[in-house]
């Protein structure tokens, strides 16, 4: 989700800066690339995490005990953490997600009906050309397209302006406009939700265009019939949205840009002024490293290591390729995990009876929630209790102490045998 939300934020600044800097200029081939660039960036940006140093930072996420709650009082009760904390935002998230990934099938559904339809139009009977491309002649009313190395007109626009389409579509097939093209789409599918995917789509077709109309003028055809040419084209039927239309992109803008006098060369150096958008991009990609992540990766090396002689992750300091055995391991989740002797309800009597709420923080008006790890060892003790979230140095060392004088439980067990297993406890003191 944050590689995704990165991109598309990446991709949308690359994006404004090209509109801005090069989008009215002549230099077609170059724009191309830059636009192509952009897309590039925008998925291998998001990649660019820089590993943070602290243990603390890189430290897993452990398994989750219910809340305890402790009041001043000297009434207590219990609070399942993660559905009290997080369950709202984890409905959401799910109902996002198919939102999103409904999106992306449709896409990628309209993507492969376009394939599949101009392949299908396109192995019909063809002739090939003295550059190597197939052309193919149908009866349909179709505005002029190309895909891939093949080029389809109606008979109708063939007899009329026949050698200008052709020149025009030929260069599509040398410039391979096809692949850019599906490349682009396949950004759209990922990111239908983001604007800047599809101005990017819109900007590359517009590029296309005007390349291919520049080639037809460099071959010496009439500019102004051309012209004319493409008004007509424009009130014919368009085929698929995957192919390199001859109508594709707006007749105005294609005929303003034939019309435009060169840039002057130097007006490349406006790519420039991307370079702070790319800066920013990065920076961003950096500050949202996503922690989270990193945990989970570690959990599914440890449970694909479990049957091995040895397990390349130290989940209690988060240091990777140590050669940790299975003997000093704290999982985090296993297949038996660890139980306090009696269930919960005799844990539950246990903190009642030896918990209590500090004076001076009664007093002074002091509550909060402390988080408090620990691990389960094979023996079922507990040890290595450690506070991750401070609230008040009583506080946390009442947390600590009550965790620290637990009996023993009964331990977890991996593929059958007592492990050491890692627990996150929250200690919530509440004044009411």
């Amino acid at each position: 989700m944050i590689y995704l939300i990165v991109s598309a934020i990446s991709l949308a600044m690359m994006v404004v800066a090209y509109r801005i800097a090069l989008s009215r200029t002549t230099f077609h081939a170059f724009n191309r690339w830059v636009l192509l660039t952009s897309l590039a960036l925008a998925a291998v940006v998001p990649l660019m995490h820089f590993k943070s140093v602290s243990s603390k930072a890189m430290a897993p996420i452990s398994y989750m005990m219910n809340e305890i709650l402790v009041y001043a009082d000297g009434t207590m009760g219990v609070a399942p953490a993660q559905a009290a904390q997080t369950g709202h935002h984890v409905n959401l998230l799910s109902i996002l997600t198919m939102v999103y990934l409904a999106g992306v099938v449709i896409c990628l559904f309209k993507i492969m009906i376009g394939v599949l339809s101009s392949e299908i139009i396109c192995h019909r009977r063809s002739r090939v050309l003295s550059d190597g491309s197939r052309l193919v002649i149908t009866d349909r009313n179709y505005a002029p397209f190309s895909w891939r190395n093949y080029i389809v007109i109606s008979r109708k626009d063939y007899e009329s302006n026949g050698a200008m389409i052709i020149t025009h579509e030929q260069a599509h097939v040398r410039h391979h406009h096809s692949v850019d093209l599906i490349l682009a789409q396949l950004c759209c599918a990922v990111q239908w939700f983001n604007p800047a995917a599809w101005m990017l789509k819109n900007s590359l077709l517009e590029v296309h265009e005007f390349e291919a109309d520049a080639s037809v003028l460099e071959n010496g055809f009439d500019g102004r019939r051309y012209q004319i040419c493409l008004v007509r084209a424009a009130l014919q039927g368009s085929f698929a949205t995957t192919t390199n239309n001859f109508a594709n992109c707006s007749t105005k803008k294609r005929i303003v840009m034939m019309n435009r006098h060169s840039t002057n060369p130097w007006a490349r150096l406006r790519v420039l002024l991307m370079l702070p958008a790319v800066t920013l991009a990065i920076l961003l990609a950096s500050a949202c490293k996503d922690d989270a992540g990193d945990s989970e990766n570690i959990k599914a090396d440890i449970v694909e290591a479990v049957d091995m002689g040895s397990i390349p992750v130290d989940t209690i300091n988060g240091v990777i390729g140590h050669g940790i055995t299975p003997e000093d391991m704290a999982f985090m989740v296993v297949e038996e995990m660890p139980e306090f002797e009696g269930g919960t309800e005799a844990l539950l009597m246990f903190l009642r009876d030896n918990i209590t709420y500090p004076e001076r923080c009664k007093e002074e008006e002091i509550q909060g929630r402390v988080i408090v790890t620990f691990v389960v060892n094979k023996d079922g003790s507990i040890v290595e209790p450690e506070v991750v979230k401070s609230v008040d140095p009583d506080l946390d060392a009442e947390a600590l102490r009550i965790v620290s004088m637990m009996p023993a439980w009964k331990p977890g067990k991996q593929a059958g045998k007592e492990v050491r297993v890692k627990y996150t406890v929250p200690v919530n003191f509440r004044l009411h």
